[in-house]
């Protein structure tokens, strides 16, 4: 375990400040174009570990044309959140690309029902959240810089404090067939970590005028609970993938396991993040 714990270390100790930096500058003119793109190559090499899950289990996907409408989807987001005229323009690429991959088979339908089936919901279950983090982030609102922090900060909160509960006191197991090494006690304190990092947040927003960043009483009670959930039941989603696919991680990145594997929880915090700001 002390193994394992240097590794993520060593991998937090770089990807942090890289992190870092990139949020303080992607309201810059030029690093904007930076940003999105690397959120847009991020995003195409998690899909790509994605597509080795389901060769895996004899799917077979047309990876160019999928990795394509990952690309624009992801950026299609982006130029939703800068420009109101492009609002829908993530719903019409998604849509375009569910009929290409339609398209793509209408000469060879060999295989069409899974390729289909598997591609679309990579895009779904990839892409669409990658390009919402990109919405948040430039949430014309408030600083989205803020809340893109706030994401990233309670999410992985909440896998730091469920690992390192989960290593010291877990003793009940919160689903052995998919994930032995998680525990019930682990996600508990997992939880009880979002809620507190979420509660610093409000306070920062709180004490903080200047901030173009609103976090009231509610918002972090009910965000730091759903978020702390949530971010949890999308870890253990993808270890149902790679469980079934009989793949320890979805990369060989050192600390890291894959991209895929840095980003589960993310993938399924960023939509509900999105549609709160978007919508309520």
């Amino acid at each position: 375990m002390l193994k394992d714990i240097g590794r993520r270390m060593a991998a937090s100790s770089v990807a942090i400040p890289v992190v870092a930096c990139l949020l303080i500058f992607a309201h810059q003119s030029f690093f904007q174009y930076v940003v999105a793109a690397l959120i847009a190559l991020l995003t195409a090499i998690a899909v790509w570990e994605y597509e080795q899950f389901a060769k895996a289990k004899g799917g077979q996907m047309i990876f160019p044309a999928l990795v394509a409408i990952t690309v624009l989807e992801v950026l299609a987001f982006y130029a939703a959140a800068k420009s109101p005229a492009f609002k829908a323009m993530p719903l019409f690429v998604f849509f375009l690309g569910f009929l290409i991959l339609f398209a793509l088979h209408f000469r060879q339908n060999d295989g069409a029902v899974v390729d289909i089936a598997v591609s679309s919901f990579g895009l779904l279950y990839i892409a669409v959240p990658m390009g919402m983090v990109l919405g948040i982030l430039y949430f014309s609102a408030q600083d989205g810089r803020w809340w893109v922090a706030y994401l990233l900060t309670v999410t992985k909160i909440t896998d730091v404090g469920a690992y390192f509960a989960g290593s010291l006191w877990g003793k009940r197991k919160l689903a052995p067939h998919i994930s032995p090494g998680k525990t019930i006690e682990g996600a508990l304190f997992g939880l009880v970590c979002a809620v507190g990092a979420s509660y610093v947040f409000h306070l920062i927003s709180d004490y903080s005028g200047a901030l173009r960043f609103q976090l009231g009483t509610f918002e972090w009670v009910t965000l730091g609970l759903i978020l702390g959930v949530t971010g949890q039941f999308g870890d253990l989603s993808e270890s149902l993938l790679k469980r079934d696919a009989n793949k320890k991680d979805s990369n060989v990145l050192p600390g890291l396991g894959g991209v895929l594997d840095a980003l589960d929880s993310i993938l399924f915090n960023a939509p509900i993040l999105y549609l709160y700001l978007e919508y309520l």
